[in-house]
């Protein structure tokens, strides 16, 4: 089963600009949501976004810690966001950031 999921996964490319503006991003506010990349409604999209991001901070001088969550709120509504650890530091305080940028209620 797993050598399905893998063979049947595709690799997603991210444009130049997709990949400079979430970095900026991260490193000013600290996260970015599916307000800012309507792509992050897709799971796998934003897993492979974040991976990406890994990697494109490897090789900066900066690497803070990415961190990426999927939140779920009252009414069954579930997002992500992915954030940068060293400004928003703990899990609470993104799912509050996130609940308060998508208006969304936190059970």
């Amino acid at each position: 089963m797993a050598e399905e999921e893998t063979a049947t996964k595709q690799k997603i490319n991210f444009s130049g600009d997709q990949v400079k503006k979430a970095a900026q991003m991260l490193e000013e506010q600290g996260y970015f949501t599916k307000l800012d990349f309507p792509e992050m409604k897709d799971y796998e999209w934003t897993k492979q976004f974040e991976e990406r991001l890994r990697v494109w901070f490897q090789d900066s001088k900066d690497n803070p810690y990415l961190y990426y969550e999927r939140f779920d709120f009252v009414g069954g509504d579930i997002d992500s966001i992915i954030f940068n650890m060293d400004i928003i530091k703990t899990r609470e305080a993104a799912l509050e950031k996130l609940g308060e940028v998508l208006n969304e209620k936190i059970g």
